[in-house]
């Protein structure tokens, strides 16, 4: 029998890759094994799913001084529409608007004007004949509950 010498290191070189690759996969696969029995808790921690808090907050007061300007605007920072009613807005000067039964879809927002008006989806009335803000005070935002939510601190 006569074989050719220069076939046997082609397959021998085909036969060791392959058996390489094999034994890799294995050690690979019994090391993520063993980490995952021994090193991993039994159970892993479920995440804390809190209840849905309405997320408001004060993102601006423009026009500031001038009452046919000036608004506020209030938006949803929260991932579902909440519930504006009983919230308040006030002023270093206890001056206070409660919203009544208006509701706001998530990372939407509303504008409170102060001067007078007819409300609208998007824009709600104060109705004061004179401005509420100036340069410096500092807006609030309470909660139902009178919890300050958000400060915004006119420029």
């Amino acid at each position: 029998m006569c074989y050719d010498l220069t076939m046997f290191p082609r397959r021998r070189l085909l036969y060791f890759l392959l058996l390489n690759i094999l034994l890799s996969a294995c050690v690979t696969l019994s090391i993520l094994y063993f980490y995952e029995n021994a090193y991993r808790p039994a159970t892993l921690p479920q995440p804390v799913i809190a209840e849905t808090t309405s997320s408001f907050e004060i993102a601006a007061v423009v026009g500031a001084g001038l009452t046919d300007s000036e608004t506020i605007l209030i938006r949803n920072t929260g991932q579902a529409t909440a519930d504006l009613n009983g919230w308040q807005i006030r002023d270093s000067d206890s001056n206070s608007y409660t919203f009544g039964a208006v509701s706001l879809p998530a990372n939407a927002a509303i504008q409170l004007r102060t001067a007078p008006g007819k409300d609208t989806v998007i824009d709600l009335y104060w109705g004061l004949s004179s401005s509420v803000w100036s340069s410096g005070e500092a807006a609030s935002l309470l909660d139902p509950d009178g919890n300050v939510r958000s400060v915004y601190k006119v420029p």
